[in-house]
């Protein structure tokens, strides 16, 4: 059963995305000359292929998911491309923070990982294990007491 989910948007990610896609596809465009002439334009394809990845980055990095089932937490980037589900049984700690502006995607932190598509708030998990994973989330009050709740409540696996 879902007892949270929670989908987020990192709108400003988005649309800083979509101009620099913009710019290099019009760079691409403008080096290309006419549309006839693009296969002969050795700078076409390198600005365009950059414009792709760029498209891609804004599918996969600027919308998640977050989902809190009985056993485990679920977050989900993109169109579930990249998933991580957490066993809240190796839960130790659960403490809201604030996610800076250059901490935003998937990226490696200090003892775990850090998901997030915006500035905003989130919960930091500590494990019992040692590891460490923040998720950000704009219900940040909202998603640690779903957590907590399932910590109090779902069976233990020691």
């Amino acid at each position: 059963m879902d007892w949270y989910v929670r989908s987020q948007t990192g709108w400003g990610l988005r649309w800083i995305l979509l101009g620099a896609f913009g710019v290099l596809f019009y760079r691409a465009r403008l080096r290309a000359g006419s549309w006839g002439s693009i296969p002969d334009s050795p700078e076409f394809w390198p600005l365009f292929l950059a414009a792709l990845v760029l498209c891609l980055a804004i599918v996969v990095f600027t919308s998640m998911t977050v989902t809190v089932r009985d056993m485990e937490i679920e977050v989900s980037m993109g169109m579930d491309l990249f998933r991580k589900k957490i066993p809240i049984s190796g839960i130790s700690s659960v403490e809201e923070v604030n996610i800076p502006w250059h901490s935003v995607g998937i990226k490696r932190i200090s003892g775990g990982w850090l998901f997030s598509v915006a500035i905003s708030g989130g919960v930091d998990l500590v494990m019992k294990n040692g590891g460490r994973f923040i998720i950000g989330c704009h219900d940040p009050v909202g998603l640690k007491a779903a957590i907590v709740d399932r910590m109090v409540s779902s069976p233990r696996k020691e």
